[in-house]
């Protein structure tokens, strides 16, 4: 990474102004994946020249900066708190005069956010001072139901109308020169998303880190089978953060009634309500429809009309929803991705420097050049940017790569063989299957629990949240001959299982791994869906050298298709999109299974047969061709990120970053 200086980069981006700066070819051998609006089309490539991450950084303009609380009221009349943080002088005066605004929604509790460490403060929706001393007004919105703002909150929905107002509003401040960028972590990307997704002219950039794409098929519903564990985790975890309010402390009189409101919609209104509609199986929970639509940024990404700048993490709960809008953005808007290391939480503390990434630029630079290129009209060549910089598992290094999906991409088949091999050649005519006893009981000490959580049990030091090496006792294992040089693989993976059971309802899991020569299985990524789900659309379904390489399921009611004890039936199963280079004298292993718990449970009387003990039985023979395909990538189709291993950080490390 180099490291130039202001004056520099204007040089370098003035003299690269005469050449075409971004490519689009549409000779890939991929083609896109669908949406419920869009069916599958050739893919477009989008090549930016530059394979090499630069530091940005330029002088504060201003010492200090200055905070209010201002409240805003919308249409409906429901009333949200705004906290407008502005440059300020030497004595702490606001600068009277209009900057670009950077707009932030959160339902994570802004005012908590304002008396934390900035590094931590700022993924709950503080106002980020580095920002803000260079030239920017911060304003950030509690959220419908949130903090200090009333109503109720239901996850995107509600607050659907809120957005264009908000920004309406900020428009008409004095301190709004008319230039707005949305940007926020997690929660608050998904709002950003959801704000640039009105069209408003005002919206002239989007920074969103760690968004969700489709709330169904990304996290939510995964495979058809209601995510009760992460549910939980998330539904607790929000409902403590945004109504814990601290004006209790010093208005107790207008803060306990809205406190008692915020907690009291929690229990009766959506939180614990949506719980137990997923545990009871509920058709609204259960079924892809409006509910999720409304609340899937993906639904209606075209929209956007800004340039995007994304972030996600490889084993990110959203690990497959931010590639899919990159790659329904990319062609329309200057649009650039990075996939970081490790699980959200992690991705999320080093988007805010809690959790330093080396060889990297940090984020708020990275930020700081985008918003200066689309806010500011700097040329400061932010258009120049690696296109797609992507983490690779067993190299352990950040990698710029061409696009996403690689171009350079290939199909490769493997075939699931009776020996537990997994091998180019088909399987033989005559076959005996292989069968796995099911207990209904499977192990939850996975890394699926690590990423499912947000990724806080990963902080605890237990290998089964590490490694799939126990994998052994509740799947069957297929591995491929140890490889004769590196392997890479970059993008989504499909298995295509024959198979029966004994019971009137299932599921199947695929979990694919690097298995090295002593045994140690480390994830790459896994599939989970509920056999009845299993009917696809190929009209929305990816291909890759003409190969269907990523199924996409209806998961309506109407698409359901019977699970009838006995019967044979095939299986086409998304495994979420990855990048990994096996080594040299490493195996790919893919363990097969009835369950990936804790991710995924069916409620209601379909998780109840699922929960009874039975078999499964896995088919691989000629006319029951069990396989997978990997999208095979050349090593040097990337160029690697000198000293980006994944940070190391203890939650004890991670705290003293923030103290």
């Amino acid at each position: 990474m180099k490291k130039v200086s202001m004056f520099s980069a204007l040089l370098v981006s003035a003299s690269m102004a005469v050449m075409p700066l971004k490519s689009h070819s549409a000779d890939s051998k991929w083609t896109t994946s669908g949406t419920r609006d869009y069916v599958s089309q050739p893919s477009v490539t989008s090549v930016t020249p530059s394979t090499e991450w630069q530091d940005y950084d330029r002088e504060e303009l201003y010492p200090n900066t200055v905070m209010t609380r201002e409240y805003v009221t919308m249409p409906d009349g429901t009333t949200l708190a705004a906290y407008v943080t502005l440059p300020a002088d030497e004595s702490g005066n606001a600068i009277e005069e209009a900057f670009p605004t950077i707009l932030i929604i959160s339902d994570y509790n802004t005012e908590l956010g304002n008396v934390l460490p900035p590094k931590l403060g700022t993924f709950m929706g503080a106002a980020d001072p580095y920002m803000v001393k260079r030239g920017y007004a911060s304003v950030t919105f509690d959220g419908r139901g949130t903090g200090n703002s009333e109503g109720t909150w239901d996850a995107w929905g509600s607050s659907q109308q809120d957005y264009e107002p908000i920004i309406d509003w900020v428009t008409a401040q004095s301190w709004n020169d008319g230039n707005i960028g949305v940007r926020g972590v997690s929660d608050l990307s998904i709002n950003a998303l959801f704000a640039a997704e009105t069209g408003h002219p005002a919206i002239k950039a989007v920074f969103a880190l760690e968004p969700i794409g489709d709330a169904y098929r990304d996290t939510a519903v995964t495979g058809g089978n209601p995510n009760t564990f992460f549910l939980t985790w998330w539904f607790t975890l929000t409902t403590m953060m945004n109504t814990l309010n601290l004006d209790i402390f010093t208005n107790p009189e207008d803060a306990l009634p809205l406190v008692a409101d915020h907690v009291t919609d929690a229990l009766t209104e959506f939180q614990l309500p949506m719980t137990l509609k997923a545990i009871k199986g509920s058709d609204e929970v259960v079924y892809d429809g409006e509910f999720w639509e409304t609340r899937s940024p993906i639904k209606r990404i075209n929209e956007i009309k800004a340039p995007t700048f994304l972030v996600g993490a490889v084993d990110d709960l959203f690990q497959r929803g931010v590639p899919a809008m990159y790659e329904r953005l990319k062609g329309r808007v200057e649009t650039k991705m990075v996939i970081l290391p490790g699980t959200h939480i992690e991705g999320a503390f080093m988007t805010t420097g809690l959790i330093e990434l080396e060889g990297m630029p940090a984020f708020n630079q990275i930020e700081l050049q985008w918003f200066d290129k689309y806010l500011k009209g700097m040329d400061n060549g932010a258009e120049d940017m690696p296109q797609t910089t992507q983490y690779f598992k067993g190299m352990d290094r950040m990698a710029v790569t061409t696009d996403w999906p690689a171009p350079e991409a290939s199909a490769q088949k493997l075939y699931l063989h009776r020996d537990g091999k997994l091998k180019e050649n088909k399987q033989p005519w005559l076959s005996w299957p292989r069968t796995l006893v099911d207990t209904g009981l499977p192990n939850a000490c996975t890394p699926s629990a690590s990423q499912w959580s947000l990724g806080i049990l990963g902080f605890i030091p237990i290998p089964c949240f590490e490694n799939n090496n126990n994998a052994g006792f509740f799947n069957l294992l297929y591995e491929t001959s140890a490889f004769d040089s590196d392997y890479a693989i970059n993008g989504p993976i499909q298995a295509n299982i024959w198979l029966s059971q004994s019971n009137f309802a299932g599921s199947l899991s695929v979990r694919v791994d690097d298995l090295d020569p002593e045994g140690n299985a480390t994830p790459i990524s896994n599939g989970l869906i509920n056999l009845k789900m299993r009917a696809v659309d190929q009209l929305r379904s990816r291909e890759l050298d003409g190969e269907r390489i990523q199924a996409w399921h209806p998961y309506t009611k109407a698409s359901e298709k019977a699970v009838i004890p006995g019967d044979i039936m095939n299986v086409q199963l998304e495994i979420f999109p990855s990048s990994v280079v096996l080594k040299k004298g490493h195996k790919l292993r893919v363990a097969v299974g009835p369950s990936n718990l804790p991710q995924g449970i069916s409620g209601g009387i379909d998780g109840l047969l699922q929960a009874l003990p039975g078999t499964m039985t896995v088919f691989n023979d000629k006319n029951h061709p069990s396989n997978i395909i990997i999208p095979t990538v050349p090593l040097d189709s990337m160029t690697v990120v000198p000293n980006s291993p994944r940070p190391d950080n203890s939650l004890i490390d991670i705290i003293g970053s923030a103290l």
